[in-house]
């Protein structure tokens, strides 16, 4: 019940394994991306628009995954009303860090308290999702030219 010849594994060189790399060389992440945020935002004193936009531009960037984008564009006031309609005891946001009258924020110390109470919770994979966000924040704030 075996069939005659066995079936050939394709090569490497083989067409199944080609890898199409025109263009990479445009999408490789240069650190002028993390230069160019660095120098038009303030991770740590920034409103969640411009948190928003910053997401928007790395994800665009192919700098990080949607999820990662998802992540840091959650808008936790809007989500926390619609559940207060049900659960009244819901409280008004999600945010664990204060932020200014204008609504800034260190989104690194937001994101690094949010990893640590879900390390607290036994949430390792939220620990890991938030911790990223935070090293990802960190490489924007690291890429600050001088005298920023």
């Amino acid at each position: 019940m075996y069939p005659a010849s066995q079936p050939s594994v394709p090569s490497k060189n083989s067409s199944i394994f080609a890898v199409d790399t025109a263009g990479t060389a445009s999408k490789d992440l240069s650190r002028d991306i993390w230069t160019k945020l660095g120098s038009k935002y303030n991770v740590r004193y920034a409103t969640f628009d411009e948190l928003c936009e910053i997401a928007i531009t790395l994800y665009k960037e192919g700098a990080i995954s949607a999820g990662d984008c998802a992540m840091m564009t959650f808008y936790g006031k809007r989500a926390a009303d619609d559940l207060r309609k049900d659960y009244p005891d819901v409280i008004a946001d999600f945010k664990l860090t204060p932020a200014d009258s204008e609504g800034r924020r260190d989104w690194i110390a937001e994101f690094a308290a949010r990893a640590k109470l879900a390390f607290s919770q036994g949430n390792d994979k939220g620990y890991i999702q938030y911790q990223r966000l935070a090293d990802i924040l960190r490489k924007i704030d690291q890429s600050k030219p001088y005298g920023y």
